[in-house]
């Protein structure tokens, strides 16, 4: 699914880090229904497929909360990477028990999922912010995107009726309805972008900017708005601060450095065998850090990525 925000702070640059690890997102499960042109999981994700265990969950937020007390002012932890959330048969326990330890958290789901028993858990869940991806304007467009046939009108009717629900049931949940902004969304944006930004029960309209991930499929950097510019592999220093900011985990406990390596080229370490505190400045991450200090980035990760010198 990716990410819808990025975090802006700017830590001091050391190969050891002198402050808490951050988590962006942790993936509950990376099966999903959706078949999106634009994300690598369609053609190219060939890691096992599975449902994280609530008890590795559990470990995962008590650690942060422990670890990073702060957290919680000004952070939210996603809980999806690259899977549909809503497929995982406990999503409002875990959202539940984070809230509990005063971990806010987000979600980016499908609304073909917002069926009767999701929505009613969702609001009930205690999670912080919500963004509805809901892209195209009928259902060959949607087809065109998310590679679902006869999907669309159904989604939009089930969005309707999530936001209905909120209004009988209000909660502090913050709802975004969420298109991606390229050229297949072109003509959809236009046609359905003054309906959602109107409605009373949408906090916000948000046209996310399009990602390449890690910039290796060539495919996907094809249908991006531009086409990228190689970036000049120089000894300067990279731009990209996620190695002193985040980690994400996968639903395997698997640690990564971000939310742009769907297939695991770039593994730290395993939230199952270490505490997070220990991989976020062990010497896979040390390594890491250094490539970035040093400009000479070649991990099979990182490489290609066009935020690397952005």
């Amino acid at each position: 699914m990716g990410n819808p925000e990025m975090i802006q702070t700017q830590p001091e640059k050391k190969i050891l880090a002198g402050h808490p690890f951050g988590l962006f997102n942790i993936e509950l499960t990376n099966r999903c229904p959706m078949k999106c042109v634009m994300c690598p999981r369609t053609n190219h994700m060939t890691r096992e497929q599975g449902f994280m265990d609530i008890r590795l969950f559990k470990k995962i937020i008590d650690e942060l909360s422990g670890a990073n007390a702060s957290f919680h002012n000004d952070k939210v932890v996603w809980l999806h990477h690259f899977g549909e959330s809503l497929l995982h048969p406990q999503f409002d326990s875990f959202i539940r028990y984070a809230a509990d330890k005063e971990i806010r958290t987000g979600l980016s789901v499908n609304p073909v999922m917002l069926n009767e028993k999701n929505i009613k858990s969702l609001l009930e869940s205690g999670l912080h912010i919500l963004y509805l991806s809901l892209d195209g304007h009928d259902d060959e467009s949607f087809l065109k995107i998310r590679g679902i046939e006869h999907m669309y009108e159904k989604s939009r009717r089930q969005v309707l009726d999530f936001l209905k629900y909120k209004k009988e049931n209000p909660c502090d949940m913050k709802i975004i309805l969420s298109m991606i902004d390229f050229s297949l969304n072109e003509e959809s944006i236009a046609a359905v972008k003054d309906e959602w930004e109107s409605h009373d029960q949408i906090d916000g309209f948000l046209m996310k900017n399009y990602t390449t991930w890690d910039g290796a499929i060539s495919e996907i950097k094809a249908l991006a708005p531009e086409s990228a510019a190689e970036k000049t592999r120089d000894n300067s220093a990279a731009a990209c601060s996620f190695p002193w900011e985040n980690m994400t985990v996968t639903w395997d406990g698997d640690v990564v450095p971000c939310c742009f390596d769907y297939n695991k080229k770039l593994v730290l370490g395993n939230a199952q065998n270490h505490t997070l505190s220990h991989i976020w400045n062990d010497l896979p991450m040390q390594a890491l850090r250094n490539e970035f200090l040093t400009g000479k980035v070649d991990n099979s990760l990182c490489r290609c990525c066009e935020q690397l010198r952005a």
